[in-house]
């Protein structure tokens, strides 16, 4: 009888006086090592069940066995070779001649063939990898019968290379690498939460630590959510809308329209939800509008209508997604945005420097102030004026022309003598700049309200947070839902920073009631704008102009102040100041208070308290919302509740405990089936059914569902993604110095005549031969 150990045969582990060419002849010390190892693999096997699942290790196949389908033979070799610590492959096929059927399947082993030369790589040297085929001929041949039994017709068990004998290292294996529902389920969820594979790995590990699943790999995790990402293709857009859908059922203010072209393809899409929408009507005042951000897997640029809210911070009202940057695109989405927000027009819109995009806007806002980003110009001034930096005077002439003209006249004036002075031709860039300076000199702006910005920044702060969120190859679909758990983060700072105001007390620096006034009326962070003022205005002196007006007028730091008693209907004083920070701001500005404090005002006037900058404002935009999402369902509660369904699992520890547990859960699951068939439960499935059936008759331009959500019923296909490399030959948007010099080619010099555009053998000069 063969030695056995806790059951196991050890002439099958190959301790039968042989072992890899080891023989009883060989070095004693070598052998007792060579043992060690195999107690070792025997150690690991005893402990663990005879096979994955806990049941009987599977017989051997024999021929004329028999199987109801294809797929229970394939499991059935599948747990033989489980147990005999091989892997499996699905290999060859033979189909029925008539009904294509398939009559005939090999299951092989996974080292079956052999590795193939690669063509490309002969006369190369080049490091190739480990083979793990060796051309093994262990296989099972079912075939379909007559009677529609599959049965064994061929079993071959002889293999030619090394079997594992630990179960750890057996689930190594490609064909018993299976990922649960569960685990996928739960990869997906991370993956929507941004976490890369090597993080979610680990991640699964530890929670499915106890289960007896084979360990996850971050290869494990990337293969998978790209299988998910291939079965998504074609199918985004349709996921878009479905969201969209799902959203608006629990959002009675969003709102979302689409484009599409004459093939149904997707070119623009927009949305916004309630929150955005209220919050518009608080602090809409100003809006940025950029579309330099494309992060997502058609190139579509990101458009997001930006604001500041009264924590001076950047908020969203609402997002688009554009297949291009045409004109007709443009006016399509600030039309749709426009109809999103009631028809309320801002009073300022601040953008780059675009043709297409700046002929939209005096179409569609012909009564908002379009300003260009002072950033980009000042950018762009470095590239284009080159050439006048080095004539002697140039820049401080430049400098006082532009920033310390004290009124448009003075400004055009010392235009006139710049141009002549230095020979500035019409078509020179700072020509074509002084025919728009109305969208870009700060002169222009002096009573136009911008809230204290004047660049797009704040939009390219917004991008660069998204980048935490997506990346070059993000789904459309994936897109728009990561964007709203971005839209989430934000308002949660937001709503930290309303927490910090309301629940601390500021700090007081001079005692003047003025300032303990602002302190109540103000949030935190304008009332540190306000106490900076306030504070520098203790330096100032002011000096009373005799001029014999009603009002009086004071000089301070080369500033007037004009300054008048019960001015108002409320009988409160009045003032204004040549430096217009009030009217851009919407902060008096330090001279002012320095006049207030001279004349012992108490309080700031109800004027000069705007409401977008105090605690009011957030009742406006907080209060009336309705919370969306307390009822709605998230991946965190599936998540519990699978837990739970673990640890009740864990918690059985007797037979009799399994009896009395398991009819409660299977009442239980009944349960919750019959609420997930319900009609109210499957309305989305079967709105998805009766979309997918009218693909391809979509003959409508324009797809909303503002009021109705399930009142159009059009199919959506997939855009063509829009081409990276950059714009057309013809710019119309004018980029920064730094950009181009970053993108532009290095141009090649010729070394015979100097010149740059050709080599020397390309070079038709004769300067080289003089």
């Amino acid at each position: 009888m063969a030695d056995t150990t806790d059951g196991i045969d050890l002439n099958e582990l190959g301790l039968n006086g042989e072992r890899g060419g080891l023989t009883q002849e060989n070095d004693s010390q070598q052998l007792e090592n060579e043992y060690d190892l195999v107690t070792q693999d025997v150690q690991e096997l005893a402990m663990s069940p005879k096979s994955q699942d806990g049941q009987e290790l599977a017989k051997n196949p024999f021929v004329g066995m028999e199987f109801e389908d294809e797929e229970e033979a394939f499991r059935y070799y599948l747990d033989y070779a489980k147990s005999r610590g091989f892997g499996v492959r699905k290999g060859h096929v033979y189909r029925s001649s008539r009904s294509q059927l398939i009559t005939c399947r090999h299951f092989v082993c996974d080292k079956e063939g052999a590795k193939l030369v690669d063509k490309r790589q002969l006369g190369k040297i080049v490091q190739r990898r480990r083979d793990t085929r060796t051309n093994c001929q262990a296989r099972m041949v079912v075939s379909k019968m007559k009677n529609g039994i599959w049965t064994v017709k061929t079993f071959e068990d002889v293999h030619n290379h090394h079997l594992l004998r630990t179960p750890s290292k057996v689930m190594k294996m490609r064909s018993h690498r299976h990922i649960s529902v569960t685990c996928r389920s739960l990869m997906e969820t991370l993956h929507k939460s941004r976490v890369g594979p090597s993080q979610m790995s680990r991640i699964l590990n530890e929670t499915l630590s106890n289960t007896g699943s084979a360990s996850i790999t971050p290869n494990d995790c990337s293969n998978h959510l790209r299988g998910v990402r291939s079965n998504n293709i074609g199918q985004e857009c349709m996921a878009i809308v479905k969201f969209f859908k799902e959203k608006k059922l629990n959002d009675d203010f969003f709102f979302f329209d689409m484009e599409l072209d004459e093939f149904g393809q997707t070119r623009c899409v927009f949305w916004a939800d309630g929150r955005s929408r209220v919050a518009y009507s608080e602090f809409g005042d100003v809006v940025i509008f950029d579309t330099t951000y494309q992060t997502n897997r058609f190139c579509f640029p990101f458009a997001p209508f930006v604001g500041v809210n009264h924590h001076k911070q950047s908020i969203l009202f609402g997002c688009a997604l554009m297949a291009d940057e045409k004109e007709e695109s443009f006016l399509w989405i600030f039309q749709t945005w426009l109809k999103c927000m009631l028809g309320k027009h801002p009073q300022t819109i601040i953008t780059d420097q675009d043709l297409a995009m700046g002929n939209a806007i005096a179409h569609v806002f012909p009564n908002s102030g379009h300003r260009l980003c002072s950033l980009h110009i000042g950018r762009n001034s470095m590239k284009y004026l080159t050439d006048l930096k080095s004539k002697d005077g140039f820049m401080r002439d430049y400098t006082n022309w532009l920033h310390l003209s004290e009124s448009i006249e003075a400004f055009e004036d010392r235009w006139g003598e710049l141009k002549a002075t230095y020979n500035i031709d019409d078509k020179h860039w700072l020509s074509r700049m002084y025919e728009i300076r109305s969208k870009w000199v700060s002169l222009y702006w002096q009573d136009t309200f911008t809230a204290g910005m004047t660049t797009t920044q704040r939009s390219e702060s917004i991008n660069s947070f998204f980048d935490g969120f997506v990346n070059a190859q993000t789904p459309l679909d994936e897109f728009v839902m990561q964007y709203d758990k971005a839209l989430l983060a934000r308002r949660n700072v937001e709503e930290s920073e309303d927490f910090k105001t309301l629940n601390s007390i500021a700090n007081f620096y001079t005692g003047h009631p003025i300032e303990r006034h602002a302190g109540e009326a103000y949030t935190r962070a304008v009332f540190d704008t306000f106490q900076a003022e306030l504070r520098e205005s203790d330096s100032m002196l002011a000096e009373r102009i005799r001029d014999g007006s009603d009002n009086a007028k004071y000089a301070i730091c080369n500033h007037v102040v004009v300054f008048g008693k019960n001015c108002t209907e409320d009988g409160e004083p009045y003032a204004t100041c040549s430096c217009k920070k009030f009217e851009r701001e919407g902060v008096l500005c330090c001279h002012i208070l320095k006049i207030f404090k001279k004349k012992e005002v108490p309080k700031i006037p109800k004027k000069y308290i705007l409401r977008r900058w105090s605690m009011d404002a957030r009742y406006q935009s907080s209060v009336m919302m309705v919370e969306t999402h307390n009822n709605a369902f998230t991946p965190l509660m599936k998540w519990s509740a699978q837990n739970m369904c673990f640890r009740i699992a864990q918690s059985i520890s007797s037979l009799d405990m399994y009896e009395k547990i398991m009819p409660k859960l299977n009442d239980i699951f009944e349960m919750v089936t019959e609420k997930s068939n319900a009609p109210e439960h499957s309305l989305s499935n079967k709105q998805n059914e009766e979309n997918q059936e009218v693909i391809g008759s979509c003959s409508l331009p324009t797809f909303s569902c503002d009021n109705d959500v399930y009142g159009s019923h059009v199919s959506i296909l997939d855009p063509k993604p829009v081409k990276s490399k950059g714009r057309p030959r013809v710019n119309t948007r004018i980029k920064s110095g730094i950009d181009l010099q970053l993108s532009a080619k290095r141009k090649r010099t010729c070394s015979r005549c100097g010149e740059k555009g050709h080599y020397m053998t390309t070079c038709t000069s004769e300067k080289g031969y003089l």
